[in-house]
């Protein structure tokens, strides 16, 4: 038990030192070493190079803040998993394969009966996740200002997805969690700007909180528009909407570029590195999205395949409203790279798995906030980058790790045995 009191870093004076006989220093198992000088006794808690030991250092440490956001940030990549499945499979696929070809009702049904599994085991995982989020951020180091909008808007998202679970949400809750929900990710990129390696995710969260707030500032105008039925607010709306749609848009391409920021390993005295507005991830996310666009767009004709049909259906889905004054192959183009962007943040993250997980949130979030589900995954987005931004020792060890895996592989002799026995001179 003695060795467990944090001593000072002095020494203990000569007169006190203890008897060599009465209570000898104790080494790793709990056996006296084999010779102990007095000299030695009289400050065992020096290891060499002036250097405290290990216990010393652990209980020194022991009064630092601890890293609260880590263990939840491992969850955010698989929840990441669910959310995407749930759109792809719940919002887009199972709505576009309706009276699409004849004898598939079957699949249509299976394809459905999996989205909806994959939304409920989504909204379970999303509320346990979006609750140890707000205990991390109150417990972590972020402003005052932003703990508190966490355990608001939050706690209302929250309360509102499991209102949703019962009955239908009133359209006046709907937009308030979006508009709660868009708040809290501008406040969250705001903060997180100030750290370089999470920058890019950070621009485009904060660039998904204003498209949102936009967006539903366009909604609240078209409904007066439609009371009233004036020509200038129809007019206004969809000034509001395109400008909504160009941040949207803006959005996804900074995640194209956020998705190959700094991946490449570097020595530590190196610069830190810039992102590469071209990497081989972002041109295979442009290629596939071309090649989706291209099928939608043929889809429209009468003698469209039904693959092409089934790309129209589903990307149709992804179409904000009200529509923007954007040609319509653009909006297509735009909400192809976000389902594909979202899908390589998962499979190649950048720097991080939870960044990963974070930027596929908010793009899957970022069509729909006004949707309880959309606007949980944004609140979780957010929080998630907030944490990361402030949890650098996490970060770093675990960058450091990923780039000695890259390091430890990309030498000749790894995986090799060592016919040596590990001795060297």
């Amino acid at each position: 038990m003695l060795l467990n009191i944090d001593l000072p870093p002095e020494g203990p004076p000569p007169s006190a030192a203890p008897d060599a006989a009465a209570s000898p220093p104790r080494g790793e198992g709990g056996e006296p070493p084999p010779s102990a000088a007095p000299d030695t006794v009289a400050s065992p808690r020096r290891e060499e190079g002036g250097e405290p030991p290990p216990a010393e250092r652990r209980s020194s440490a022991a009064g630092r803040p601890p890293l609260a956001g880590l263990p939840v940030l491992a969850l955010i990549r698989p929840l990441a998993v669910l959310a995407l499945l749930a759109m792809i499979l719940g919002r887009m696929v199972a709505p576009a394969m309706v009276g699409l070809a004849v004898g598939i009702e079957r699949a249509v049904h299976m394809i459905e009966l999996a989205g909806a599994g994959a939304s409920q085991l989504f909204a379970i995982g999303a509320i346990v996740v979006a609750m140890a989020l707000i205990s991390a951020v109150v417990r972590s180091r972020v402003p005052y200002a932003l703990r508190i909008g966490a355990i608001v808007a939050g706690s209302f998202v929250i309360l509102v997805v499991l209102h949703a679970t019962v009955q239908r949400v009133p359209d006046l809750s709907a937009a308030l969690i979006g508009v709660s929900a868009a708040i809290l990710a501008l406040a969250s990129a705001w903060e997180a700007l100030r750290v370089p390696f999470v920058r890019p995710v950070a621009a485009a969260l904060g660039l998904v909180g204003a498209s949102a707030l936009v967006r539903l500032a366009g909604v609240l105008l078209a409904v007066w528009a439609n009371d009233r039925g004036s020509k200038a607010l129809a007019g206004a709306t969809s000034s509001v909407a395109t400008a909504a749609f160009a941040l949207d848009a803006l959005a996804v391409l900074v995640a194209t570029v956020a998705l190959g920021a700094g991946r490449e390993a570097r020595p530590r005295e190196a610069e830190p590195s810039r992102p590469r507005l071209v990497s081989p991830l972002s041109l295979v996310a442009l290629a596939s999205a071309l090649f989706a666009t291209r099928a939608a767009l043929a889809g429209a004709a009468d003698d469209a395949s039904m693959v092409e049909a089934l790309f129209r259906r589903a990307l149709d889905r992804l179409l904000t409203r009200p529509a923007p004054v954007v040609p319509l192959s653009m909006q297509l183009f735009v909400a192809a790279l976000s389902v594909v962007i979202a899908a390589l943040a998962l499979v190649a993250p950048p720097r991080l798995p939870a960044l990963g997980g974070a930027l596929a949130l908010l793009l899957v979030a970022g069509s729909a906030p006004e949707v309880p589900l959309g606007a949980l995954s944004l609140v979780i987005a957010a929080l998630c980058i907030a944490l990361a931004a402030r949890d650098e020792r996490g970060l770093w060890a675990a960058m450091l790790a990923n780039e000695r895996e890259r390091t430890s592989s990309s030498l000749p002799g790894a995986g090799k045995p060592d016919i040596t026995g590990g001795a060297s001179g």
